[in-house]
């Protein structure tokens, strides 16, 4: 058994037009605790965000056999690259666009399945421990490994997700940048009527020494007693290590950069897109882009700086926020 920890501290300033936020705090206060069994078929993890007052992952997993497993409890839903990714290895502070459209933690089932040729993995789920998003769902990810060696490594993937919103509501957006900023780039506000819920995402990735590139498209349809809503979002990312140390494609995940005996750094030009105008629901359209750089003076300590555009138009206005922020994170 061993304890864990995920600190990050953000220093982040959003100018809007006339209105310009400048908010600090921490944006993780995950601590908890893992531990693993002596042949390595069981591990289980708790861990609570003390940030936002609410529990993470909590679950407890099986490893039969090498290349299956089956995991009870809380855990991100196997949807979306873009969700799969930690945000202790992303490029960036806030995730991408694609964000807005990904399940997130909830308490579910799930087997997994990986092998030199890819991954699978599908889970049933419900609500989350705080009780909060209470629905009936079930969704995959796969991928394909197109290539694996010395040449680098490319790989293809899709998700896909369905679940039945008990409370019949649902609703999406994107603020600019922080979730310290009350600045929404896009939203649909809360949508009424709600049967179900589909969402569908298609993903590759390349990594190739200290280069890597993700590309990944999404959509969510909301069926509703009426008009249906859709929504469409786009990533595309490209990293560098000055310092040589480049990504990892561990069982269909990127990894980070991990530098080894010398401070390691990382560069990163992310675009994005978010379309949430369907009918009557004018949620918004929005094209952003990102530059960051990343520090890892050491293993468990990085320091992430970054700088985000958004052009934005909800409802016949405009907007064009630019936001700035710093973080320091330690993990553990």
């Amino acid at each position: 058994m061993k304890p864990t920890a995920n600190l990050q501290y953000d220093w982040v300033r959003v100018d809007a037009g006339p209105q310009a936020q400048a908010e600090d705090g921490f944006r993780r206060a995950r601590l908890g605790l893992r531990a693993q069994s002596e042949d390595r078929r069981w591990q289980w993890v708790v861990e609570h965000d003390f940030s936002d007052r609410t529990p993470d992952d909590a679950w407890l997993e099986w490893t039969p056999t090498d290349g299956r497993a089956v995991r009870l409890g809380q855990f991100k839903q196997p949807f979306s690259l873009e969700d799969a990714i930690a945000d202790k290895q992303s490029a960036f502070m806030e995730a991408s666009p694609v964000g807005a459209l990904v399940i997130g933690r909830r308490i579910g089932l799930e087997y997994a399945s990986w092998s030199q040729g890819g991954t699978l993995r599908v889970a049933v789920f419900g609500k989350r421990l705080d009780g909060s998003n209470a629905s009936t769902g079930a969704s995959l990810r796969g991928t394909w490994q197109l290539v694996d060696g010395e040449a680098g490594s490319a790989h293809i993937g899709f998700s896909m997700a369905s679940e039945f919103p008990r409370d019949a509501r649902a609703s999406f957006g994107l603020n600019a940048g922080s979730v310290f900023s009350s600045v929404k780039t896009a939203t649909t506000g809360s949508l009424t009527d709600v049967e179900r819920i589909d969402r569908m995402a298609v993903e590759g990735v390349w990594i190739r020494g200290a280069w890597s590139m993700q590309v990944e498209l999404a959509q969510v349809a909301v069926r509703r007693v009426g008009a249906d809503v859709d929504g469409r979002a786009g990533n595309l990312q490209l990293t560098w290590s000055p310092t040589g140390d480049g990504r990892r494609d561990q069982r269909g995940i990127v990894t980070g950069p991990a530098a080894s005996g010398h401070a390691g750094w990382e560069l990163g030009l992310r675009w994005g897109s978010l379309d949430l105008d369907d009918g009557a629901v004018q949620g918004g359209r929005v094209q952003s882009w990102g530059l960051s750089a990343t520090c890892y003076p050491r293993s468990h300590v990085r320091v992430i700086a970054q700088l985000s555009h958004y052009h934005a138009r909800r409802a016949g206005i405009d907007s064009a926020p630019v936001t700035a922020g710093i973080r320091v994170q330690w993990t553990y």
